[in-house]
Order: structure tokens, then sequence, then C-alpha cells
């Protein structure tokens, strides 16, 4: 008899907020079989519990529909002042947790045009795939020094000693940040990614409060060195923006700053640190990546979609919509699995088995439409550089504890191990 608990069968049909427990252990080591059990079920879901009602998605078709809709809005987690009113307000007389919201409310992740549209101009041409390309050579010496250790071959914590820090000091040298305060960069990126993460509980929301209140300080004492010394670098381009636009002011910057660090660092290290789980998991695929070092491309690509960094985004339609025969009202939230959609068999061959040479991979790991993650070409190019890497160098690779004993970070919607001891020899 199954242990899990019924879904209903009918199309949004209400269950209880705990039928589906996403904070249970069990489900943040292997969510994909709860989310095949979602997808078959029904095409919709209504969770209900308490005052509260959240719609959910999981099957790849009814996310790309949904995160292409022009109905949809993502201004729900803030509401800010108009901008003009913003600008009035001297930020030193905020106390700091208002100083740090603030600043959140800027990120362009909760933005609607023309706003988002704005926003993203600011760093476009930093993430433009030629300028991506140009930063091969210096992640490519990143690796190497990263990697340096494991030069004689033994024990390795893939995470802590690769996925952490390489992402932590491209990121770094985007912002023209120094390198040598990388260890502080990381702390605050690990808290700004709670904050992000609507799924982490409140107990941790504290320390990531000070981290902003933190990180915003030390932030905002760089622009001021840009102001009066501009540099080639992240921060000094959008000061120039907001010379250009007198209606752009700190916070949007601070705020967009705050999300290269806390979504940039996060994503990438999840998407290294997951990847080498998944080839471990599949030592033929490994090999065959070793003996193939061209597929290193689709092999990442295959790893987004197989074990997705990120599990799930939202969606708040502004006026009533029907779907799947259920209306939904207007400003109520739907949740779209992405992780689920990944899986979908309507859309993937297969879709539990990893194939780093698969073809067709339409996966929406890095979202869809006017939301689709900025940074994305840059979270590709350092897993194709580190995964590469990997399998240029070692000849085997292993995992250097027992499954039960990894341990997954808080929260399920941005998805990565806290470390992933490895045992390797050279090739």
């Amino acid at each position: 008899m199954s242990t899990h608990p019924a879904v209903p069968a009918d199309p949004g049909a209400p269950f209880p907020g705990d039928a589906f427990d996403f904070t249970r252990p069990e489900f943040r080591r292997d969510p994909y079989s709860t989310y095949q059990r979602l997808r078959e079920a029904a095409p919709l879901h209504c969770i209900e519990g308490g005052s509260f009602r959240f719609w959910v998605l999981t099957r790849h078709a009814d996310v790309i529909a949904v995160l292409r809709d022009p109905r949809t809005s993502v201004d729900r987690a803030f509401q800010p002042k108009p901008p003009a009113v913003a600008a009035a307000v001297d930020p030193s007389a905020l106390h700091p947790l208002a100083r740090a919201m603030r600043a959140m409310s800027r990120i362009m992740l909760f933005r609607d045009p023309p706003d988002h549209t704005r926003l993203r101009g600011l760093v476009n041409k930093a993430f433009t795939p030629r300028m991506v390309e140009a930063l091969r050579p210096r992640i490519e010496a990143l690796v190497g020094q990263l990697l340096e250790p494991l030069r004689d071959g033994g024990r390795f914590d893939l995470v802590r000693d690769l996925a952490e820090p390489l992402p932590i000091l491209v990121i770094a040298e985007l912002l023209g940040l120094p390198v040598e305060d990388r260890k502080e960069l990381k702390r605050w990126s690990d808290d700004l990614a709670v904050m992000l993460d609507g799924s982490i509980a409140m107990q941790h929301m504290g320390r990531a409060v000070q981290s902003a209140s933190e990180v915003i300080a030390y932030l905002r004492d760089h622009l001021d060195e840009r102001r009066a010394a501009p540099r080639e670098d992240l921060l000094s381009a959008m000061l120039a923006a907001t010379e250009r636009d007198e209606s752009l002011v700190d916070d949007e910057i601070l705020g967009t700053a705050l999300l290269v660090m806390g979504a940039g660092h996060e994503t990438t290290t999840n998407l290294i640190g997951n990847g080498v789980l998944a080839l471990l998991r599949s030592p033929g695929e490994w090999q065959r990546l070793r003996g193939e070092p061209a597929l290193a491309g689709s092999a990442v690509e295959e790893l987004l979609r197989f074990d997705s960094p990120v599990q799930a985004t939202s969606r708040i339609f502004i006026e009533p919509v029907e779907i799947h025969g259920r209306r939904i009202p207007a400003r109520e939230e739907v949740g779209l699995l992405l992780g689920a959609a990944n899986r979908d068999p309507e859309a993937f061959a297969a879709p539990d088995r990893l194939d780093i040479g698969r073809a067709d991979n339409r996966h929406v790991s890095f979202g869809f439409g006017i939301h689709f993650c900025l940074g994305a070409g840059l979270a590709r190019l350092e897993a194709q550089l580190a995964i590469g890497a990997l399998a240029e160098r070692l000849r085997r690779l292993e995992l250097a504890c027992d499954e039960a004993e990894l341990a997954w970070r808080p929260g399920w919607l941005l998805r990565g191990l806290e470390s992933l001891p490895i045992r390797s020899s050279l090739a």
C-alpha cells in the first residue's frame, strides 16, 4: 500500500496544503517522484490551507504557456513606492531592514515592464554572447587554479572547492570587487539566495536581512568610489546609465548587483554540483563525456534539464483566466514547477534517463519569455569549462561518502548540495 497521500483526480481539485510537504528531507533528496505523481494525477492543482490558495502547474506545455502570457505579473513580493517618492527618501534615514527591502524591491526579478525592461537594460551589455565569450580565458584559468589540488588525484569537495568559489570569483571581477573579499562575498551571496528562495523557513531570514544590510553598505562604498573614478566594470557601467536616465536611482543599481550576486552565484554553484552528482550516478555518461569532449555543451543542457538548479517560479494573472476548465481569479498565484516540466514525457523522450547527447532539449531551467535568465550564457560557460576540465583531467570519479550522507541546502526552489566529496584518479 502506498504511503503517499492521495492526489485528487479532477483537474484543479483542492487538496490540503500539507498533502505534498516540499520541506520534507525525502522530497529535497528526490523531488521528481512527487512531481511525477502530480503531473500524472491532473494538469492543474489547487493547494489550499488556512487562508491561502495556490495553483500549481507541472506540465511542460502549460509552464511555457504561462511564462509567455502577457497577462501575467511577477510583482507580488514587494509593493515599492513610486520612484519619485522613493528617491526623495534619504537611505541613511532608513532602518537597515527597510533599506535592504527597498533595494530588494528594485530587483528586476520582481518587476514588470516597463520597469523590468529598463532595469534589464542596465546590465544587458555585460551578458551578451560576445562579452561572455570574452571571459572564457579568465574562467579557464580560474578553473585550473581551483583544480590544482587534484593534480595528483585524491579526495576533493566538488562543491566547496570548485562549484562555490568559481562563480564568486567571476562575479567579483564582473562587478569590479576585490578578489580578496571573496569569503565575505560568498557569505553574503549565500544569504541573499535565502531571500530569493521563498521556500526557506522564516528562521533563516534574520541572518539574510543582516547580510543584505551589510552588502548594501559595502556596495554603496564601491559606488561612491566609481563616481570619483570609473572603471571597466559593471558597477561603473550601471552608474553611467543613471547619468543618461535620471529616473534611475542608486537602489536600482544596488538591487541589480544583489541579484547578480545572489542568483548568479547560487544557480551556477548548484548547476555544477547537481550536474557532477548526476554524472556520478550515471558512470556510462561520465565515460561518454570523457571520450567525446565536444559533448560538453549538450551535456550541460542535459544536466540543467535533469536536475535543475531552479526548481520553480510563479506568476500572477492580472485578470481572471481559465486553465484546464478551472477559473483562476485575478491576483491569485500560479506556481510553475520547472523541475516537473523538465521531466515531462510529453516533451522529452525517456525523461528520467540522463542522456548528455540529447538533441531536442527544450528545458525551462532558465525560465522563458521576458524574464529568461539574464546570466544563462555565463552560467553555461562556467559549467562547461568546469565539468569539461574534470572530464579531461580525471580518469576515475566517484562519490567519497554514502549517498545517504549527502546534505541538500535549505529550501527547494533553489536546489543544490551543501557539499559533494569525491575521490578521483588522473586521466
